[in-house]
Formats: C-alpha cells, structure tokens, sequence
C-alpha cells in the first residue's frame, strides 16, 4: 500500500461516531447495495461541523474482504483530484470495516442513463471529467505510482449537484511503479460482466487499457441511455454499439429526443472515441490522453452549437458604459501604448492600444451554467462581478484579428493561473474583452517601485513564480493534447494579481493566426520587448515556429526581474559590457557575485539580526539556479516547465523550513513610530500607565492582521542609565521564549532614536495596583503566585540552558529596584538566577502582608518589608504583619508552608536560597491546602466520615486530603464488609449497589456460583445457571441516599459467555412486590458493560430507604439456556417525576389502592374515602403521593 496503517491514523473514525451519523445504520438511510456492502447515507460532525457523508459498510458474505478494505483506504488516502471521490475517513473496531466519503447528492449515473432531462451537453460534461480522473490515476507529475481501477462502470461514477463526476470504488484497483505504466499486470480476473475487458478475462493480463474498454461501455451507457446488461435477455450493450457503429447503424439505438440535440461532429467525435475504447485488440484502443482530445472537442462543438459566437458571453455596449460611467478616468486603472515605426522611416510614433478599466458589471454565471443546459438563450445565469475591462483603440485598424484570437484563446484555457474571459463587447468599432479583476494590476506596475514592495516578501516572490510556472505548464500541456498555440511573451506586463496577490497570465495571442500580430512584434521597439529574446537563436526560434523553450527563457528574464525588482531594459543593465538584463546576469554568475542581482529590500531580508533570520542560501541558490538556466543560449540547454516548478517549489520549502527553524515571528515585529504615536496619542498624559528606571509605559491601541488590539509601550528614557543593551536584551528573550506567564510581545521600535518595547496589554495593569486591595482573596494571592514563579521557572529553565557551565556572568554597574535587588548583587555585581530568587522572595512577603518593599512613615523614613519580617520571622511573630483582611481566611498548612518557602528565597547565602522549581512547587503545595478547606471540602457529603467509617480502609482514607476523597467517592468506595457500593453520581447525588450477598436464594446455600469477574464492583458475583427461575428474594435498606431526590431501581447483570453487543434486549423479567406480580420487559446495556433493568422508581424523602422484591426469572428469547451474573441491586438517581408518574408507581406497587365506583353512565372516579394506607410497605411514599394529588388535583 501506498499509505501504511500507521500513516492513516487521522483518517480514523470512532464506529460510535459512524453509528450515529446513520441513525444506527437504519433502513431510512440506507442507500443501497453495493458488491462492497450495504452503503448508508449519514450527517457526521467532524472538527464542529455536520458533514453530509456515505458510509460503505462491509459484509464478507459478498466476497470482498480486508484486502479490498485497505486498498481501497490507501488509494483514496493518497489520491487527490477533483474528479475522484473525497475520502472522509475509515473506521475499523470491533469486526467493522467501514469506508467514509463525502456525499454526492446526485448518487450514481447509473440512475440517470436513460432520464430524457439530462441533456447531451451535461453527458459530455460527465464523460470529459471521468476522462480527467482516469488520466490523473494513470499518471501524474510527481507520483511514484500508477493506478489501474479495474471497475469502472456506471454505478461507480458519482454526482454532485453540479452534474460533476465523481470516481470512486478503488477496492480492486493494483498499482505499478510510474515507469512502467504501460506494462502488463497479471492476476485473478475481476471486476463487472458487460464492463470487464475480454482479453483481461481470457488473459488474465491487465493494462490501462483494460480501463478503456470499461470506459467504452460507460461512454454507450451515456449515449444509448441503455445499462451494460440489457434486461431479461443478458445482452451486453458493448457488442450492440460495436455492430451499430460498423454498420452505420447507431440511431436506432439513441434516445430520438436526444439525438436532437447532438451537434453532428460532437456526436461522431463522440461516438469515434466509444468506438476506440471497445476495439477488442489491446494495441488498437486509444490511450486517455487520446480520448481527452476527442472528447472535448465533442465538447466544445456541442457548446458552441448551443452558444453560438460565444453568445453567452456577450456584454451591450450600454451596459460597459454605464458601469464604467462613460469610460471615466476615475476607473481607467492604466493606459498601454505601443511605439511604431514606419519600414524606411527612422522617426517613431507613440499609439493607444488600449486602456484597462476596473469596475463592476454584471457577467454570464459559468458556476450555475450546468443548470440551465438546454434553456432560451435569454434566461442564462448573471451575476454582478468587479472585472477589468479592456477596451481596444478606436483607431487600431487591423485589430479585429488580435481580438478574436484572444478571445477564443482564453476560452478554451481554464486554469486559476490564467486569466479568464468572462465576457466581451463587439458592436461596431467597439471591441472590449473583460476578464477577472487584477486587483492589484499587472507585475511590471509594481516593478521599480517600493510603493507596494512590503508585500513582496522573497516567500510572496517565490509564490507569485510558482503560479505563473503552473500556467506555463497548462499552457504546454494543452499544445501537447491538442495543437493549441503557446503563449509565446511571457513578460511582467501579462502577469496579472489578483486580490490576495495570487499570479494569472494574460495577454494572449496565437501569432501565427495574426499577421498584424507579427508585424506588430517586428515592429516594436521597446528595448524590454526584445530583451525578453534570447541572445542567440536556433533556425527555429529565429523563423518562429512554436517551440515552448521560448516561453521558458522569457520566463527566466521575469525570475531575474522579480529577482532584482527591477524591468529588464532598465537602463542600469546598459552599463560597463552589459547589453541588457541577461547579459548582467551572465557577468555575476561568472565573477561568481550571483548576490549583486538582489534588490535593496532582499539584502536587507538576507542581513541577519535577533528578529530576521533573513533568506535562506539554500532558497536562493536553488531559485538563482533554476533561474539561470532558463536563459540557456539555445533551446536545448533550457529546463522543461515541469522542472522549473519542481526547484521553485524546493526553494519555497527551504524557505519554510528555514523559518520555522529559526522560530521566528511570522508578523512583522517592527512598529513604525508614527503607529505608536497615534496608538498612545503622541504618548499623552491621558495614556500615561506606568514609570521606572527604564522609562514610561503607554497604553494605546494599534491595527494587526487579526484586528484592533490594545498594547502597552514602554518607552525608554533617553537620560536613563539603562541604555540600548538592556532594551534589545529584553526584546531577544520575549521574542524567543513564550510562556503563558510571561508578558506577550508584540514588537518594538527603533527609530529616530527612539527605543520601546511593545507588549500585550494587562487589563489588571500591574500587581503593585492590587497589593493592598482587600478584596483580592488569599486564595487569589495564591495562585499570582504559583503564576509568576511557573514563568520565573521556565526561564531559568531555558535561557540559562545556553550557558555550556552552569556559572555567573558580570555586568559592570548593579541596576534594579531598591529593596528588590539582591545585597550580594549590589555588593559584588555579580548576577545569577538566585537573585532573582530573592526578588521573588521580597514580592511574596509583599502580598503576604500587603505592604510594599519600601515605605516611608511620618517622617519620612524608609522602611524596608525584608528587615521588618526577618526581625518578626526570628521572633515567631510573622503573623503580627500578615495583612489582616486575609488572615482569617488561611488554613494553617497553607500560610506555614508559604511563609516557610518566602522566607528561605531571602536568605543572605545564595547557596541556600531555593531554585524556582522548588519555589513552585511549595507555592503549589500551599495552594492546595487552601483549596482542600476552602473548595473540596464543602463539596463533600456532610456525613463523609460516617461512610469512610464503614470502609475496611479507614487508615487510608483519613489519610487522604479532602479533594482525594472527592475523587474517591465519585469512583466508588465499598462498606459494610465489601456488601455495598457507595458512589457519587456525575450529578453529585448518591448512588448505592447492594451485593447479592445480601440476596437470599433458592438455595439455602446462595446461588449456584460465586464468580470473580472483571469490571464488576464487587469481589465476587453470583452466578444463576438458570435464569427463567431465579426465585430470589430481595430484602435490603439503602442507607446513605440523597434525601428530596427520585431514585430508580435496577437491577444489574450481565449474560455469561460471548454475546452480540446490543444497546436494548427483550427480557421479560417476572418479579412480585407485595401481592402484585410485575414484569420489567427490557434491559439496557450500559457503558461499563452490565446490563440494567429498572424495577420500580419512588420520590425519596429520607436517607434510607426499604426494598422488598422477589424475582422469580427471566423469560426473554435471549435467555432460553442462558446462565447470567447478578452484580447486585442500584439505587441511582433519575430526573425529575412527574405527578402521574408517582401515582402510577404507587398503584403498581400497592400503594394506593383505588377502588372505582362506577355510576349510570359508566363513569369511573376516584373517591379520597377509596384510598386506603397500605399497612406493610409505602407509608412514607404514600403520604408524599397525597401530597402531591392534594397540589395537583385539587
């Protein structure tokens, strides 16, 4: 396989999530059945978002196996076109082989073959897209292997709602190596009668051409509107099309409506081509490349038999003048002239060719086309588009031969690296052609300039050469098919961009059908024009011909020119003993200076610095390279196309890979001060936030590719000691180090001497703003604290990983806050990650008591916090300066382990000072003491240690913090000896499992065997041979429910032995509760794999509650012979009941008894001197039941 297993793991799919999305595989989405399985339609929510997909289930009964799963999985998985099938994913559980695609509303074409509304034209449509995907598995550039289907028919064929094909069922296709394509492959015959290739049959040999045959069959299928096997009488339509063709004789087998509307050469270009593809020697069956010629030309006949002069193309003059305002200067985009001089004439003159216009108009709708086949001309689909509209000069004598030529050429190139025609105008002397909108105008507008030249980074560059080298390889490609002229001046003047700068060619003209064209190219005299020319010529290129390595050198100049942004007739390219662009080109690359080519901006990129790792040499190179070649002195030392691509596509690469290396910041860091100053209001007052050493922080607010976002500036003060160093030291470790606990930046400035540091904006502003706020918890305090010390760690984890010794480094003068500076820093200008820790210390102390490190008193005098606490720590009278507001929210444990690890951070000796690792995790611990009090322990029941009394593991769980035994309890504990299950439900109420130890059996001797088993609760289960009589009695209190909450009771088994998993089972389960005989019908599989039948449901009003209930057996057809496990009884908690529901409960269970009196007439009610209190069970219950009839019933 082409995809290994282990490769396709994002391909898998959950069988739940499967069974879902077809409603459990139900009859209303079945679709139908296939030789793979059965194939269901569904709605699959993947990634957040419903899919509509088809789900091909398999069944071995049919004969397709694992094998054919997987093959079909590689394929789908590794190929990718339009006209294939979209392979959504797989699943493969629990004996479930499963492949999932996207849906095709349409379904198959099998069901539409003989359907008189699909027209010729959408048959043909369906049979050229078939062709491109059969092509494509054949062969496609860049892939290793080649695909033989070996089932293409009709019913494998799919449609969407554009009448778009859609191959699929690839889980008999074999593969060969790209080089041997054309080979034969030998193996079991396989595939559909009447489709299936008789000499594969006779053979067992299969080739591409094996394919043909079946195509052949498909393309009568589409012709005759008849299915491969006539009916009843088991003729194969491919001999029948085979004797009409040869005798003449085809109508008699079309459809006559139909055949009304065929173009007669579309329906012999048709028909040649089924005739081709059924011959029944191997060698005379054409190959796809063949039948693709053929049959878009059917096509394109049939078109322009149903649109002829491209009817639907045409624009009213009116309606271009009035979009265009009367072609107003304020939609001309450019002007485009061209110089001519006479033969014997030195003397040149300037002359309008014409002029671009941009605006919006309304244009024939090509996406909806398909609908409307077969319609009056008049109701063609419009839409208002923008467009770039080109209006030929009036004056142009000679230009209705370049206007057609350029129309009819762009209609037949559809391509996204190609301009479009979407209409044109031919009224008289007016000839105007509109095509897509080049937002962005054409390549050469921007060459020279720097104007735009931000967007053109060296990836855009290389992106924008990628898409003109994808048109070229379209362009060459169609004249090898079918003889379509080349494009022959590629320039930057035809290279248009679109909105997102995407690359288009444009300007065609097929010059040999032109000879004002040919002139007109003699004639010209701009120097740029001919240095698109080689140097040297072969016979060809100097007599024309049509020779695609013209286009690949005057591609080769365009790659210089983006190069060096500069046009190729610049006048700088005329100096010294250059003699053009080329030949420049040619000087560097001698001299070995291939550098000296690159404009401004791209040494610039190249120059290296802590945010711009610049371009990538292997980048260049491989672009320069390829570059260089395409200007080859003659047409033999020119690359193909496609590997131009190739090593544009490699550049682009090592661009990537080069920038994620690096790590570096996709968005432009660099903040231009005049945007910071309109951000921060020209650093007001108003916007003022912060000062220090360093300088004064701004709030503002600036524009980023994602939107509006708030900042926070700070600017450097120019007569501050911390200089330039200090700034650009900051800004390297923000840059390279993220951590959602250190502050985000966003970017810098470095201009005009001006040095800021741009940040994200903290809503809170800075903690010294909170420190004596009384209203910021201790439990808040805690966690900024666990905050700061993670971001403190990892970057003493990571920026201290670069030093190969672990070791001090010097820094000339001490700087930093008195009060938060280390002594021994200050002392020997000596810095390590242990002062920071005793910075960190001195902020902990600081929010433990609320007061910051220095403060002044009545007179004026410093107090220090470090001083002060050491003196109260050394007394033990810390808790004197503990902020009072707080204090009595500690727990103990808490405020001891923090001021422990506080205390130990401002130690005089850095040896003994902890690192931040060990400050985080003693801030953790006392975090967690204060939630253990202050969050879990409300959460637990108030009678918590009661139960834990009655486990058989006391010593552990006292042991246990107050979120331990939380979790515990939702997990389950078990009391009373191991005979109860106790848990907390994911609600939160109280569920209860009574073992069978407390059952009483038929047996005085229990059941017939005690069982340990997995996945039960309990050590030991009981297991009943016999489960159509169980005769057990039941007896038990629940102890420990959740008082004022509706409980259910079930009980709970599961079948000994291997069975077919099921979410319902009929069980019939026949049980006596006081004098009344009850049957619980069906069971219920859970999650944790017991099933669950619910006995009776009750309103609880108490904490205990009574169960008495005998069960005398199971008589479902599941249990006929059938020996099961009893886990025990459940007491779970169930929504809310209704006042019906209570009382149709307490009927069942002989709690109320009503005694109807009938009257004359029939009627029955209910009389409050009828009900009666039951004496043995329901008391409780029943007096609740009054309760609730009293409210409700009056």
């Amino acid at each position: 396989m082409h995809s290994s297993i282990q490769n396709l793991d994002h391909l898998k799919i959950p069988l739940e999530d499967v069974v879902e999305a077809t409603n459990h595989f139900s009859d209303e989405n079945f679709i139908r059945q296939g030789g793979f399985g059965k194939i269901y339609k569904g709605k699959l929510l993947r990634s957040g978002e419903l899919i509509d997909i088809v789900a091909q289930r398999l069944d071995t009964f049919y004969g397709q196996g694992s094998k054919q799963f997987w093959t079909e999985i590689s394929m789908l998985s590794s190929l990718k076109h339009d006209n294939l099938v979209s392979l959504v994913g797989f699943c493969n559980e629990n004996k479930e082989k499963i492949v999932i695609n996207k849906y095709e509303p349409k379904g198959s074409l099998d069901n539409y073959l003989s359907d008189p509304t699909v027209t010729w034209l959408q048959r043909l449509q369906i049979c050229v897209g078939v062709a491109y995907a059969l092509s494509y598995i054949y062969y496609d550039e860049g892939r290793e292997f080649s695909v033989i289907h070996r089932n293409i028919k009709s019913s494998k064929i799919l449609l969407n709602d554009n009448w778009e094909p859609r191959v699929s069922g690839f889980e008999l296709s074999i593969t060969n190596t790209s080089n041997r394509k054309h080979s034969v492959l030998y193996s079991d015959p396989c595939g559909t009668i009447g489709y299936v290739d008789p000499i594969y049959v006779k053979t067992g040999g299969v080739t591409h051409k094996s394919d043909m045959y079946s195509f052949g069959v498909v393309l009568s299928e589409v012709l005759f509107g008849k299915k491969a096997i006539i009916n009843k009488r088991d003729i194969k339509l491919a001999e029948l099309a085979i004797s009409h063709y040869e005798e003449g004789k085809l109508d008699d087998l079309i459809d006559p409506d139909l055949r009304k509307q065929m173009n007669q050469e579309s329906f012999d270009n048709f028909s040649d081509t089924m005739y081709y593809c059924l011959k029944v020697e191997r060698a005379k069956r054409r190959n796809i490349d063949e039948h693709i010629i053929r049959l878009e030309k059917a096509l394109d006949l049939q078109r322009k038999h149903e649109n002829p002069d491209l009817e639907h193309l045409k624009i009213k003059f009116s309606d271009i003048q009035s979009a265009t305002d009367n072609f107003s200067n304020k939609y001309c985009i450019r002007s485009v002239y061209r110089i001519h001089t006479r033969p014997g004439y030195r003397k040149q003159s300037k002359i309008l060719e014409f002029v671009m216009y941009k605006a919006q108009l309304k244009i024939f709708d090509s996406k909806s086309f398909s609908e409307i086949e077969g319609k009056n001309k008049c109701e063609l689909p419009k839409k208002i588009s923008t467009v770039a509209i080109k209006r030929y000069c009036e004056e142009e004598k000679k230009i209705e031969p370049m206007f057609l030529t350029e129309i009819l050429a762009l209609n037949k190139y559809k391509h996204p690296n190609i301009v479009s025609v979407l209409g044109y105008c031919d009224e008289g002397l007016e000839k105007i052609i509109v095509f897509d909108d080049d937002t962005h105008g054409c390549l050469a507008d921007h060459l020279g300039s720097t104007r735009n030249i931000a967007n053109f980074t060296w990836v855009q560059r290389i992106k924008i050469c990628i898409d003109v080298a994808h048109g070229l390889d379209y362009i060459h490609k169609r004249r090898e098919n079918n003889g379509t002229k080349l494009h022959h001046f590629i320039s930057s003047s035809n290279i248009l961009l679109k909105e997102n700068w995407e690359a288009m060619i444009g300007g065609f003209s097929e010059d040999d059908q032109s000879d004002f064209y040919s002139s007109r190219f003699k004639n010209r005299k701009y120097n740029f024009l001919m240095e698109y020319r080689a140097d040297t010529y072969e016979p060809t290129d100097r007599y024309g011909g049509d020779r695609k390595e013209k286009d690949i050198y005057c591609f080769g100049i365009v790659l210089f020119e983006i190069l060096c942004w500069r046009f190729a007739h610049d006048p700088i390219y005329q100096r010294k003993k250059d003699k053009g662009l080329a030949s420049f080109v040619r000087r560097c690359f001698k001299e070995g200076t291939p550098n000296e080519i690159l404009d401004l901006k791209l040494r610039e990129e190249s120059e290296e610095n802590i945010f711009s790792k610049g371009i990538n040499k292997n980048s260049l190179d491989t672009f320069t390279n390829i570059a260089y070649q395409c200007l080859g002195n003659t047409q033999s030392q020119r690359p193909t196309i496609q590997l131009v691509i190739k090593e544009l596509e490699k550049a682009l690469h090592f661009q990537s890979i080069h920038d994620s290396q690096e790590n570096r910041n996709k968005d432009n860091l660099k903040i231009s001060l005049e945007d910071i100053r309109l951000a921060t209001q020209d650093f007001s007052i108003h916007n003022l936030i912060g000062k220090g050493g360093f300088g004064r922080v701004y709030k503002g607010e600036v524009t980023r590719k994602h939107g509006r976002e708030l900042i926070a500036a700070k600017r450097l003060d120019r007569e501050s000691d911390q200089g330039e160093t200090e700034h650009m030291t900051e800004l390297e470790i923000l840059l390279e180090y993220k951590h959602e606990n250190v502050i985000g930046l966003v970017g810098y400035c470095n201009e005009k001497g001006e040095k800021i540091s741009v940040y994200e904006y903290a809503s809170r502003r800075s903690l010294d703003r909170w420190l004596k706020y009384d209203g910021l918890t201790w439990r808040e305090r805690l966690k900024i604290c666990v905050d700061i010390a993670r971001g403190l760690a990892f970057l003493h984890g990571t920026s201290y990983k670069k030093q190969e010794v672990e070791m001090n480094y010097v820094i000339d003068n001490a700087k930093g806050t008195p009060g938060y500076c280390d002594p021994l820093y200050i002392t020997t200008g000596f810095l390590t990650k242990e002062s920071d820790i005793y910075s960190f210390g001195v902020l902990l102390f600081e929010m433990l008591c609320a007061r910051f490190v220095m403060e002044f008193d009545y007179n004026g005098k410093a107090r220090n916090l470090v001083h002060l606490v050491k003196r109260h720590y050394e007394d033990g009278t810390l808790n004197e300066i503990v902020f009072e507001a707080t204090k009595k929210q500690m727990v103990p444990e808490s405020l001891t382990t923090f001021q422990n690890i506080a205390y130990q951070c401002i130690h005089e000796e850095r040896a003994k000072r902890p690192t931040a690792n060990d400050v985080l995790i003693q801030l953790e611990k006392a975090l967690e003491f204060q939630e253990d009090i202050e969050i879990w322990e409300p959460k637990l029941p108030r009678d918590h240690k009661k139960i834990i009394q009655m486990t058989d593991s006391l010593e552990m769980y006292s042991a246990m913090s107050n979120k331990d035994i939380y979790t515990m309890l939702h997990k389950g504990i078990l009391l009373r000896e191991e005979r109860v299950w106790f848990s907390l439900g994911t609600n939160g109420k109280r569920v209860e499992i009574i073992s069978p130890k407390e059952f009483r059996f038929k047996s005085y001797y229990g059941p017939d065997k005690w069982k340990s088993i997995q996945k039960s609760r309990f050590r030991n289960v009981a297991q009943v041979l016999d489960s159509s009589n169980l005769n057990i009695r039941i007896s038990i209190k629940a102890q420990f429910l959740s008082p004022g909450v509706n409980y259910g009771v079930y009980l709970l088994f599961k079948f000994c032995g291997p069975r077919k998993n099921s979410t319902q089972t009929y069980v019939n389960l026949t049980f006596k509760m006081g004098t009344q005989y009850l049957h619980s019908y069906f069971a219920t599989r859970r999650d944790d794999g017991w099933m669950m039948n619910e006995l009776y449901k009750f309103p609880n009003l108490q904490e205990e509650a009574d169960f008495d209930v005998f069960l005398e057996g199971f008589s479902g057809s599941s249990f006929k012979n059938q020996a099961i496990y009893v886990e025990g009884v459940e007491f779970r908690a169930i929504s809310n009941m209704t006042p019906e529901e209570i009382i149709e409960e307490s009927k069942k269970f002989n709690i109320l008894k009503v005694q109807q009196s009938t009257t004359d007439k029939g009627d029955s009610k209910v009389n409050s001197t009828d009900v009666q209190v039951p004496t043995e069970e329901g008391g409780l219950i029943f007096r609740f039941v009054l309760w609730v009839l009293e409210k409700c019933c009056g």
